[in-house]
């Protein structure tokens, strides 16, 4: 596997390890559980993948031209790791119920299925060719894409350690024994 997606892959095996149900399920108002947040990535691993299979499956890249704003954002991202919070996910990664322990493996089969796909594309059409539009960040190489989803993972993987921190911290109910 990628460096960049070994690194998805151990921080979140590290993040997980030992989480009780409230952990899974912990979250402010109104924001995404952590089960919500894994769900999330792994529905961009499988969009990613998906996209990059139709490159396959025509025979050529579907990356449009980069224009100079795209390069700016593809560099903040792909290149500096920076994330902009608060921007709307796509419907498609928009979570549902979230991820449970026993479905991490849905979550890791992903990212070894997108990191599969990528290698498969890059050997096919080179290392430099733009495959496929990113809805924010605009055409991106298999590379750039890698350095995308680690930079989202840990944009978001932040979020679950933080909600983790904060529901750890919490008193927990006390039991009563008559």
């Amino acid at each position: 596997m990628s460096p960049e997606l070994e690194h998805i892959r151990c921080e979140v095996e590290r993040l997980t390890r030992g989480w009780s149900e409230s952990d899974w399920q912990c979250a402010p108002p109104g924001k995404w559980t952590s089960a919500q947040i894994l769900e999330h990535l792994r529905l961009t691993f499988t969009v990613t993948s998906k996209g990059i299979l139709n490159t396959m499956e025509t025979g050529r890249p579907l990356g449009s031209k980069p224009t100079l704003p795209d390069r700016l954002r593809t560099f903040w991202v792909a290149k500096l790791g920076l994330m902009p919070s608060g921007r709307t996910a796509p419907k498609q990664t928009v979570p549902q119920d979230g991820l449970e322990d026993h479905s991490l493996r849905r979550f890791y089969d992903a990212l070894v299925a997108m990191d599969a796909t990528l290698a498969d594309a890059e050997r096919r059409f080179g290392g430099r060719v733009k495959l496929l539009d990113h809805p924010v960040l605009g055409p991106l190489s298999a590379g750039e894409w890698r350095q995308f989803h680690r930079t989202h993972a840990k944009h978001h993987l932040r979020q679950v350690a933080k909600q983790t921190r904060l529901a750890s911290s919490r008193p927990r109910a006390r039991e009563f024994t008559h």
